[in-house]
This record gives C-alpha cells, structure tokens and sequence, in this order.
C-alpha cells in the first residue's frame, strides 16, 4: 500500500482513511441532526418576527410602485429586528463547525472513529477558522466595498423615472469595476486557499495554531491539492445537487400551500409551525444537511493528507514533493 502525500492517494483518500464504513455516515448523521436541532430552536424562537416580515413583504408586494428605498428598507429593516438572534446561531455553528471539523481531522490524521467533544482542539479550530474568513474578507474587500456603494447610489436615486447619465455612471461603474475585480480575484483566492488549506489539520496535529505554516507543507503540492479537491468537490456536488432537486420537489406542494391574500400573523403562524409543515420541512433539510456534512468531511481529505505528510518533519516527502515543483 503506498504511503506519503501523492495525488492519486489524495483523491482516495476520503474512501481509504480509517473507518469509511462507518465514520462519514456517522458524521453526516450527526451533523444534520444538530443542524436541523438548531434551526428548528432558531425558528420557534423568532417565528413571530419573520412572520410580521412576511406579511410587510407581502403588502409591499401588492403596492404596483413601491419606492425603491422602502423596498430596501422593508428588506434590510425585517433582517435588523433579527440580528441578535443571528449572531447568537452565528456564534453556535461557528462552535458546531470546528467540533465537526476537529472531528473530521482526527480520522485523517490519526485514523480515530467519529466522537465530538469541546476543548482546545475545537477552540484552536475555531480560531483557524475566523483567521480564514479574515483572510478571504481581506482578498474580497475592495470588490465589495464598490458592489456596496453602486447599490447605495441606486437606493438613494428615484427610480421611478428613467436613470440620469451622472446616476447611470455612479452606479454601473463601481458595479461592473467591483464584479471585474472579484472575478480576478477570485483566481488570487484559490492560490492562496489552496497554499493555506493544510492549516486545519496542522492545528490539530501540531496542537497549536499552525495557519501560516500550511503555505511551507503545501509548498511544490499546490496543483495535487487542488486537483483532487476539485474532482471530490465535483463528484458529491453532483449527488448534493440531485438530493437537492428532490427535495425541492417535495418542498413544492408546501410552498403552494402557504397563505395567499390578506391574513393576519397568526395566520401565518399556524402554517409555519403546524406539525405538517414542521415535520416534512426538517425531514427535508435533515437530508440536505446530511449531504453537507459528507461534503465537509469528504474534500478537507487532500489538504489533510498534506499536513499528515509535512515535509518538515519527513525527509522521504522532502524529495518527493519535487516531483509536483
């Protein structure tokens, strides 16, 4: 059987690392059931404001001239009355995420079966994680800020009327100059991503926060890396996006069934928390979420691989990661 890092062990390796019959259907289980448990909690605990949200988006929608600030308003003001219960889940799958994704490592690295627990593995995880989103906000920033301020000039301008040559210019270009730059960018994220993906399981293998070691072990693996990441990324995207047609089939009938006209809140209420809306809704996201677990799981193998195999400490992956430079 052949050991070290190497692309073809890498893109096996999800389906050859220790306990394939039962550690990825464990995960995926656990992972839908806890997600499902949160959004649920999430639900009955802000029911009653996304109801009285719909209901003001419904009544927008029967104005045949709403102002384009209000629409906005309506929107991002519904999503405000929401934000302390948002950072409160933001903050609990961030927890959810790093316990899973300790979990996942551990079977890469150390060929352990799945258990979720909480201490300085998953805090050091999470760290890791918040390093990462700092460093992708950091890539996307400037696209962002120009997508942002064209969309303020066109909340602030009156679009009843046809658009002005000043207002046209103001927003189409830092519109199009934001969604140009993001696409180059874009190809800056992958490099760097792909350099920096072993950091996940070097924390958890080092013990430490190891985020900028990852760019040394993925030194001369960038193209392996990437490449079997890509083809395991495609694969379950695949069946990821038949499940999802499924669901979304079954979700159709659900959907037709919600309230059309003049209702009050309690109205809505009664749909959206009645057992049969309730039920058929979680068993459908039970299954998504399972699917998003495998996913999770199943492409952090390749980079995992690399931080198993660190160069740094192994003279044999010394030399054989010249064959990739």
């Amino acid at each position: 059987m052949p050991n070290g890092f190497s692309f073809d062990r890498a893109l096996t390796y999800p389906f050859k690392a220790p306990h394939f019959g039962s550690f990825p259907w464990i995960f995926g289980l656990s992972y839908a059931g806890i997600y499902v448990a949160l959004f649920t909690a999430v639900g009955l605990l802000g029911w009653r404001t996304a109801a009285d949200w719909f209901l003001t988006l419904q009544a927008l929608e029967n104005d045949p001239n709403p102002a384009p600030d209000e629409v906005f308003g309506v929107i991002f003001g519904g999503l405000g009355t929401l934000i302390p219960l948002l950072l409160v889940v933001s903050v609990l799958g961030w927890v959810v995420w790093a316990m899973f994704e300790v979990a996942s490592q551990k079977r890469y690295l150390f060929g352990e079966k799945f258990s979720l627990g909480f201490g300085g593995d998953e805090l050091r995880m999470m760290i890791v994680g918040l390093l990462w989103g700092l460093m992708s906000l950091a890539i996307f920033a400037l696209p962002l800020l120009l997508m942002v301020s064209a969309f303020g000039v066109l909340i602030a301008s009156d679009l009843n009327g046809p658009m002005d040559d000043e207002t046209a210019r103001q927003f189409l270009g830092p519109f199009f100059g934001g969604f140009g730059l993001m696409f180059l960018l874009f190809f800056v994220y992958v490099f760097v991503a792909t350099r920096l993906s072993p950091c996940f399981g070097l924390t958890v293998k080092a013990r430490e926060i190891r985020f900028f070691d990852a760019w040394t072990v993925s030194r001369g693996r960038f193209w392996p890396i990437l490449g079997a990441y890509v083809i395991i990324l495609i694969v379950v995207s695949v069946a990821s996006q038949m499940v999802s047609m499924l669901a979304q089939l079954v979700m159709m009938p659900l959907m037709m069934n919600l309230p059309s006209g003049e209702v009050t809140g309690d109205e809505v209420a009664a749909i959206f928390l009645s057992p049969a809306f309730l039920i058929p809704m979680a068993l459908i996201y039970f299954v998504l979420l399972f699917v998003q677990g495998l996913t999770q799981h199943f492409v952090g193998a390749p980079a995992s691989l690399a931080a198993r195999h660190d160069p740094r400490n192994d003279l044999g992956e010394t030399e054989r990661v010249d064959i990739f430079s």
